[in-house]
């Protein structure tokens, strides 16, 4: 029995139908994180958003969201050391429009501080460690 090329033909066309059959694998899909899961605002407790913050794993591609009220909180990207003496001598990115939606682009450390009055020292503050996909 001869196989030519008519009789790779249908082992073929089988092939490609099966490839664009199969299913793709899911393409990874960044998560939004709303911080403190409501808002950010003075908590009740200073460590409210630390705790919050402990309690979640963020991978680049996601989003923090930062939700408050325009005029009365901003959120204030800082280096570690301003963090802790909730100050923004050099901020990295300042968002004064509510809410504020800060995407994650690399892996690493971040701070975060609200520079409005002294809401920073009543606990408005909280880092996250962000991880690689």
């Amino acid at each position: 029995m001869r196989m030519g090329t008519l009789g790779l033909a249908p082992a073929t066309l089988l092939a490609a139908c099966f490839l664009v059959a199969a299913p793709w694998p899911p393409a990874l899909a960044a998560d939004d994180h709303v911080v403190g899961g409501s808002g950010w605002f003075i908590p009740l407790s200073p460590g409210l958003y630390q705790a919050w913050a402990n309690n979640r794993t963020v991978y680049v591609g996601d989003n923090l969201v930062f939700r408050f009220e325009t005029g009365f909180y901003d959120v204030v990207q800082v280096g570690r050391r301003e963090f802790e003496e909730c100050t923004a001598d050099d901020p990295y990115q300042i968002y004064r429009d509510g809410p504020a939606v800060v995407q994650l682009d690399a892996k690493g450390a971040r701070y975060y501080v609200c520079t409005v009055g002294n809401y920073c020292s009543l606990g408005v503050k909280m880092y996250v460690i962000v991880e690689p996909r």
